[in-house]
């Protein structure tokens, strides 16, 4: 296990789309500095705070479909350029290659979510001023919870990669997918309690309410994701 994460870690370094992404962030970053919230939406919010943009930053899956691009590009090379064959045929077993790919591609999502999460701060503290007040030791539980939920998208977003088998395939897949499950359902399903406590909807608040159910599924889903993964890859022929 230990050597195939050392080859994980020496793709993450190599992963051009994650310095893409992270370029992105650091373009949003100097873009909310410069320009800051809309006047608009301070009147509208005199009492906004910048723990307010944490909350927001914290559970939002805008860029959920980046998210499996992310992943299913990861994954799907491996496929595509052959990769997973040549450390088959050196002896390691499936099982550890699909486990030390879920613990790469949580580590470069939850940089770029926790990323996304310090951008949205940064921006409501550029419109209404950078204050602390509001966060408390219970954020850091609730970033934890978030961080669970994000590998349970990941794993399922890797089961749809090994399904597809190839790069171009599973970035259509999961792309789609993401779009759907964070995006579209967001808005159609608000308030939707199953909806609401998924992988697909990160935590929205603090309160044991939210981070108990959702840690609950997310450990649910991520055991499931993965033993189906396991079996799917322990039967797939990946020598073509």
């Amino acid at each position: 296990m230990l050597n195939l994460f050392k080859i994980e870690r020496y793709k993450m370094r190599r992963f051009t789309p994650f310095y893409a992404s992270m370029g992105f962030l650091v373009f949003l970053v100097i873009y909310d500095l410069i320009v800051g919230i809309k006047q608009s939406y301070i009147d509208a919010f005199p009492n906004g705070r910048m723990y307010d943009g944490f909350k927001d930053g914290i559970s939002d899956l805008s860029f959920s479909f980046l998210i499996g691009m992310l992943i299913a590009w990861y994954v799907g090379i491996d496929f595509t350029n052959r990769t997973l064959h040549r450390v088959i045929v050196t002896g390691n077993q499936r099982w550890k290659i699909v486990i030390s790919q879920l613990m790469a591609t949580s580590i470069l999502t939850t940089i770029f979510h926790l990323g996304l999460a310090v951008e949205t701060t940064i921006q409501y503290g550029r419109g209404f001023g950078y204050s602390f007040d509001g966060f408390n030791k219970k954020d850091i539980v609730w970033v934890g919870v978030v961080i669970l939920q994000m590998i349970a998208m990941n794993a399922f977003y890797m089961l749809i990669a090994y399904i597809c088998g190839n790069a171009y395939t599973a970035l259509f897949a999961c792309v789609s997918v993401a779009f759907i499950g964070g995006n579209i359902l967001r808005n159609l399903l608000y308030g939707n309690v199953i909806y609401d406590h998924s992988f697909l909807c990160f935590a929205r608040s603090s309160s044991n309410s939210d981070l108990i159910p959702c840690a609950i599924c997310a450990i649910i889903a991520i055991v499931v994701f993965v033993t189906v993964t396991i079996r799917f890859f322990n039967k797939r022929d990946v020598s073509n």
